[in-house]
């Protein structure tokens, strides 16, 4: 995957896509009398993608879904506490309309497939933020100044409709995307990308499955694999790539992210890998300090080495803060892996990865909406997920572990990690979800939250004393609308309020999706 272009382009893509709101028309938004106004597909595309794509990493969310905990300071997410969601990717779906209106002769159908799956993912991560949300007016803003708030059971409907067309349109596409930094515009790749999404949304629906029938959930996902076109390998991922160049490095350096040395690995990351004997573990973290390092080491301390298992210990995710900053200060701690502190190139993060997917279908196999193996999927996705963290984290950085495919094999067949094939089913899924949860350690985060909400597993710990939610015994289970909904579009957003949660915005109300 190539490497993000250069910042100067960024910066004017961006200065492109600022927007004043729904009700501006996109000439309005950009015309500036000293300035050309000759805008191409090409520099619309890049804008789009790098904020879409870019979105999956962000460093909070893993101390949100709690594999990681931040030692700065009290921070709600850490505690449950969420804030309010945002529409801003809807406002940005008007420039990618308009980068469909500019495609050049004979690359319509390549930008066409490309605004349906932005336009496809933009509405799935609103509405499984929020809830139902504006979805079939708000894009016509010279025609609907307030747009209505869409059951979220009819974005759905609208969301498979759009990554359905996306997937046409790439079949038929013959010319490159220009300006995509992440497929270098190969339209194959990104109809693998728009159907391993197709494949989460429907997964995401799996609550409503049975009561849903013109949804058509189990046979729309079985047509999409029966189809074949879906990741292969690790090679497939939709990823952003870093580098020592500048403007291109990775964020989590501590250069760019001062307080990565006291994030800390959680018991929730932590506990697991260690009663698995799963190497990841040296590859995603550092022995603690004080174990490790003659310079830290306490009096009386034995000193350790970085292949110990003993020199892994997570914080509590719901414990009281200043107990476990004193772990932090004392450096008792498991920061990330060197790889992501002090490499310029860190590891690239997956926004749509071959290992989920692959964890994916286990789920639809174990409950019978397709023939495949849920055992192969589920070493597949193992597998998978092993294979990337070896050849993303340079040997000099795995603490001295090495993993080996004779390793991954007989992890695959140890008593712990096994496909329970005599078990219940329950406990079946159980075990792909939490290899689901340890392979995304630092990618696609705000799935983890998502999955987490459909599953309850693996289970986050509450503690009353610590948490911020507004119900201390819960874990929020939604994002507040924006707060200027209140005032721009009240009457739609009040109805929308009214006909989900009698009138109330709380992030303790459970969305018709979750039902």
């Amino acid at each position: 995957m190539k490497p993000l272009i250069n910042k100067f382009i960024v910066i004017l893509t961006a200065s492109m896509l600022i927007t004043a709101g729904c009700t501006s028309s996109f000439d309005d938004l950009n015309t500036n009398p000293d300035k050309t106004t000759q805008v191409r597909s090409s520099m619309l595309a890049t804008g789009l993608l790098l904020s879409v794509v870019q979105n999956a990493h962000y460093w909070k969310n893993d101390v949100f879904v709690k594999r990681m905990f931040w030692g700065e300071q009290i921070d709600d997410l850490q505690y449950n506490k969420v804030g309010r969601g945002s529409f801003g990717w809807i406002r940005q779906l008007t420039d990618a309309q308009r980068m469909v209106e500019l495609a050049p002769e004979g690359q319509e159908n390549a930008y066409t497939g490309l605004f349906y799956y932005l336009k496809g993912w933009t509405f799935y991560k609103v509405t499984m933020d929020m809830g139902d949300v504006p979805y079939s007016q708000t894009l016509h803003i010279n025609e609907y100044k307030y747009p209505v708030y869409d059951a979220q059971k009819d974005v759905f409907k609208g969301i498979l409709d759009d990554l359905e067309k996306a997937d046409e349109y790439f079949s038929k596409a013959t010319t490159a995307i220009e300006g995509d930094p992440y497929y270098d515009g190969d339209v194959k790749l990104w109809r693998k990308a728009t159907n391993v999404l197709r494949l989460k949304v429907l997964m995401a629906l799996q609550k409503r499955a049975e009561d849903t029938p013109d949804l058509k959930v189990k046979e729309t996902f079985a047509k999409i694999v029966s189809e074949g076109n879906l990741f292969k390998s690790n090679a497939d991922n939709l990823q952003v790539v870093y580098s020592d160049v500048d403007n291109q490095k990775n964020p989590y350096h501590e250069t760019e992210t001062r307080s990565i040395n006291v994030f800390a690995g959680t018991t929730m990351l932590i506990d697991p890998l260690k009663e698995f004997e799963d190497y990841r573990l040296f590859y995603y973290l550092a022995p603690a300090q004080a174990m490790t390092d003659p310079l830290y080491l306490p009096e009386g301390q034995e000193l350790l080495q970085p292949s110990d298992w003993r020199a892994y210990n997570g914080l509590n995710v719901a414990g009281v803060f200043d107990v476990e900053k004193k772990k932090i200060t004392e450096r008792m701690h498991n920061r990330p892996n060197n790889v992501y502190r002090v490499s310029y190139a860190g590891v690239p993060c997956i926004s749509l990865g071959y290992a989920n997917m692959n964890f994916v279908l286990a789920e639809a196999a174990e409950r019978g909406w397709i023939t495949g193996s849920a055992k192969e999927y589920y070493e597949e996705g193992i597998r998978a997920s092993f294979q990337y963290v070896r050849a993303t984290v340079p040997a000099e950085y795995n603490n001295g572990v090495e993993i080996t495919d004779a390793y991954i094999e007989s992890y695959l067949n140890a008593d712990k990690t096994a496909y329970n094939t005599t078990g219940t089913s329950t406990d079946r899924l159980h075990q792909i979800w939490l290899q689901n949860y340890l392979a995304g350690y630092f990618h696609m985060n705000g799935d983890t939250y998502y999955e987490y909400r459909r599953t309850g597993y693996p289970e986050w710990p509450i503690n009353p004393d610590t948490n911020r939610n507004s119900d201390n015994k819960k874990i929020p289970m939604r994002y507040l609308y924006p707060e200027r909904e209140n005032s721009y579009n009240k009457d739609a957003f009040l109805n929308a309020l009214n006909s989900q949660w009698d009138g109330r915005d709380d992030t303790n109300h459970i969305m018709w999706v979750l039902k």
